[in-house]
């Protein structure tokens, strides 16, 4: 039901209209209140907050022309329809240019005023509508909107190359600048709170800070850290390091940290909130800035990423920072970096400059349990085959060239052989690669896309897009094909009983299992080569 407000300077035609109303026309409108002048008019608007207001032109004081002029003034979205006793062209002009909708000639017929109304009633339903699909586009537009933007910053994270759609991301993000600095946020509050969710709490409230109070793009939470991107223009190749990250006449990095202080200076201060800077470098070389920026917020020398922690015994000294950084690089996939990582660890151990540098074999035990750390962490993320990394773990050859003198060589020769076979084998995006990790780490038990999706912090559909996209195959296809595999391994070793790889293999039903290996094999369990001495386990 619409709201009336009617405006006349005669009392007689006021209750006219109102007895219309009443008589005929109640089921769709109802008069809220009158008002007899221009002025009471403006006060009863702003009162009664009427959806319809019939205003008489002529009135003593403000007329009705005025009168809507400055309702209109004060925020009122109601319909004006004109009642005169006057056709004159020049009253409506300026009413059309008010906005007003329609007029009626006195005196007005019950016909005119019932077809007048439902046209505004209508002109309202209409306009309430599209305020709504704005609404809804707005909405709409924000989620999407969040959603690639935490696209394009997954992409740099992962070291994706954009190429052409580098141009539709800016277009759609409303980036304007051509260049960008890195930061490395990495959210570790659970250590104070006890609780690992207080670090998606923490990442919640940072993302809002800096909608608000900095121009900056920032990304999901992804292994405990988040990327925030600063735009620039005309950013420079040259390193722009964490030294000139407090220049005063830096003010958009300025602005940045000052934020960040003035909001988080207790856990800057703790090292629950820790930050690593990269270069300024153009947007398609943005995945380099964000290299620079994780390797930074390990980097013990007094920048940014560091000056906000509490000073720690690692902290003094770190006297195996190098070995930190030599794993860190590796494990990035770039071989390069992680050559030279490997150089500064072995440089520091021949020269003695690792503080506490060990005697003897301790060394060659040193960079050997990296090593060997590096190969089952890649053969957990799928970039290397098991059997591969197996093989890799056999040190001996080093251990030999260390009492020979050139174990700087053979280690750098086994850093090589690494990042060849890494070459070889598929390059999966990191969430897919902790999916497959996921998978073999667990393929005995009852898992599930769902529990994969969640370890890996993405949306069960999102995960089954990579997986089919860089794979071929979905998440259950991926599953069998591992499990089917390790029950050929088992099925290998002397006195196998079905039912006991079965269930080792996540099926607890021997028979179900039965049947999937020979639709996959073409062979039944019991016929497999170099077969079971307990066949009568398959049944």
């Amino acid at each position: 039901m619409k709201r009336i407000l009617v405006v006349d300077d005669e009392r007689p035609a006021i209750e006219g209209i109102s007895l219309i109303v009443r008589r005929e026309l109640a089921p769709e409108f109802e008069v809220a209140g009158s008002a007899s002048s221009g002025r009471e008019a403006l006060e009863k608007a702003l009162a009664l907050a009427p959806d319809i207001v019939l205003m008489d032109v002529r009135m003593p004081g403000i007329t009705g022309l005025e009168a809507i002029r400055e309702i209109r003034a004060k925020g009122s979205e109601a319909v004006f329809i004109l009642v005169t006793a006057y056709e004159r062209f020049d009253i409506a002009r300026e009413a059309v240019g008010l906005g007003v909708l329609d007029y009626l000639l006195k005196p007005v017929s019950r016909d005119k005023l019932a077809l007048a109304l439902r046209a505004a009633a209508a002109f309202l339903d209409r306009r309430r509508e599209l305020e709504l699909r704005e609404i809804e586009h707005r909405e709409t537009a924000d989620r999407l909107n969040a959603f690639v933007e935490a696209s394009f910053l997954q992409g740099i994270v992962l070291g994706e190359r954009r190429g052409s759609d580098l141009a539709l991301y800016r277009q759609v993000l409303h980036l304007e600048e051509d260049s960008a600095m890195a930061v490395a946020v990495a959210f570790a509050p659970d250590a104070a709170s006890g609780h690992p969710a207080a670090a998606g709490a923490l990442h919640a409230r940072f993302l809002e800070t800096l909608r608000y109070k900095t121009r900056s793009l920032a990304g999901p939470l992804f292994d405990g850290r988040c990327l925030v991107l600063l735009p620039f223009h005309g950013g420079r190749g040259e390193a722009a390091r964490a030294a000139d990250i407090v220049s005063p006449t830096d003010a958009v990095r300025g602005d940045f940290l000052a934020v960040l202080e003035a909001s988080y200076a207790d856990e800057l201060s703790c090292g629950a909130l820790r930050l690593g800077f990269g270069s300024v470098r153009p947007l398609e070389e943005a995945a380099l800035s964000w290299n620079e920026a994780v390797s930074d917020l390990f980097s013990p020398d007094g920048s940014a990423a560091m000056r906000y922690a509490a000073p720690t015994e690692a902290a003094q000294g770190r006297p195996f920072e190098a070995d930190e950084r030599f794993l860190e690089e590796a494990l990035s996939g770039t071989p390069e970096r992680a050559g030279l990582a490997l150089d500064a660890l072995l440089g520091g151990l021949r020269d003695g400059e690792q503080g506490n540098a060990p005697a003897g074999h301790a060394g060659f035990y040193r960079v050997t349990a990296l090593l060997g750390a590096i190969l089952r962490a890649l053969a957990r993320r799928g970039l290397l085959e098991p059997a591969e990394a197996a093989a890799m773990l056999d040190m001996e050859d080093l251990r030999a060239a260390w009492d020979e003198g050139s174990f700087e060589a053979a280690a750098k020769a086994r850093l090589g052989r690494i990042s060849a076979v890494m070459g070889r084998s598929p390059r999966w995006s990191q969430p897919v690669a902790r999916a497959m990790a996921y998978i073999r780490e667990n393929y005995g038990k009852q898992v599930s896309l769902e529990l994969a999706a969640d370890s890996v912090g993405l949306s069960p559909n999102r995960l089954s897009r990579l997986l089919v996209e860089e794979s071929g195959r979905g998440f259950s296809d991926l599953l069998i094909e591992f499990r089917i595999e390790k029950a050929k391994e088992f099925l290998r070793e002397p006195g196998a009983s079905i039912k006991q790889v079965s269930v080792a293999c996540g099926y607890p039903d021997p028979n179900y299992f039965s049947r999937l290996f020979k639709k996959v094999t073409g062979s039944t369990p019991s016929s497999f080569p170099i077969g079971l001495s307990e066949a009568h386990d398959e049944k």
